[in-house]
C-alpha cells in the first residue's frame, strides 16, 4: 500500500467512523441477545438463575414429589379407616375378630414400609439431583 493509499483509507474511517461504530454495537447486541438465553429465578434454589428446560424439570419434580405425598397421605388415611373401623367394631359389642386384629397390624406395617420406600426414594432422587447438577 502506498502512502496516499492510506491516507485515502484513514480520512475514510475519519468520516465513517460513527457509522462503523454503531454497526459494531448493533452486531454485538445481536450475536449477546441470541447467544444469551432468557433465565429465571429457581423454584427449589433461592439465588439461581435457570433457563427454560431447567424450570420444567424442576417443575416436573415438585409435581412428582406432590403426588408421592398425595398417596402417603391416602395411605394414612386407609390405615386411620381401618383402625377407627375396628375400634367402632369393638365399642358396638360385637365379638373380638382376631382377622380384624391381624389386618390392622398388617396395614400399620404396610404403611410404614411404604413411607420408608417413599422417603427413601425421594433421598436417592435428590442425591441424583445433586450428582447431575454437580453438586457436592
Amino acid at each position: 500500500m502506498s502512502e496516499t493509499d492510506c491516507k485515502i483509507a484513514l480520512s475514510w474511517l475519519k468520516k465513517h467512523w460513527i457509522s462503523i461504530a454503531v454497526i459494531l454495537f448493533a452486531v454485538f447486541m445481536l450475536v449477546y441477545g441470541y447467544g444469551c438465553e432468557p433465565k429465571t429465578k429457581s423454584l427449589m434454589h433461592d439465588g439461581t438463575l435457570i433457563n427454560r428446560q431447567e424450570l420444567q424439570l424442576e417443575l416436573d419434580q415438585l409435581i412428582t414429589m406432590s403426588q408421592i405425598r398425595m398417596a402417603d397421605l391416602d395411605k394414612q388415611e386407609e390405615l386411620r379407616a381401618i383402625i377407627l373401623n375396628n375400634a367402632l367394631i369393638l365399642v358396638q359389642g360385637q365379638p373380638w375378630s382376631p382377622v380384624g386384629l391381624l389386618t390392622g397390624i398388617a396395614a400399620l406395617y404396610g404403611c410404614t414400609q411404604g413411607g420408608r420406600n417413599i422417603s427413601q426414594t425421594v433421598k436417592n432422587g435428590i442425591k441424583k439431583r445433586k450428582v447431575n447438577n454437580g453438586g457436592s
